[in-house]
Formats: structure tokens, sequence, C-alpha cells
């Protein structure tokens, strides 16, 4: 193998997005679950800020754990 297939990036930046995405989504979670429920009556009673709160958090752990996996040296 070559040198530069095996040599591991310095920065990886699916760390920083996973942790920045996983805290705005459980602030999102925690909005939905706990804020007033009056204000989706707008958007035909979904909970809004829940979907995509935990969507976000869906998002994040993918990233973390390609992250930690690859660290690792297991795909």
């Amino acid at each position: 193998m070559d040198s530069s297939e095996t040599r591991r990036h310095f920065f990886d930046l699916k760390i920083p997005l996973g942790s920045l995405l996983g805290f705005y989504g459980i602030l999102l979670a925690a909005y939905g679950i706990f804020g007033p429920a009056d204000i989706y009556k707008k958007s035909f009673q979904l909970n809004v800020n829940l979907i995509w709160g935990v969507l976000m958090i869906v998002i994040a752990s993918a990233f973390l754990l390609i992250a930690y996996f690859e660290r690792n040296g297991k795909k």
C-alpha cells in the first residue's frame, strides 16, 4: 500500500460536526417536548421541533459512529 492511503488525517470534521448537530438536536427535541403546544397550530399539529431534533440526533450519531469506527480501524 501507498503511504498516502494509510496515513490518517489529523483533524476529522465528523467529530465536531456530530457533536454540534447532537447538541442542537438535543436542545430542539427538548423544546419540542417541553415547549408550548399551541405553536404547532400552523404546522397541522405536527411537533416540528421534536421531529427535526430527533433527526439531528440520528445524523449526529451516524457521524460520531463513523468517526469512531474509522479511528479504531474497524470498517
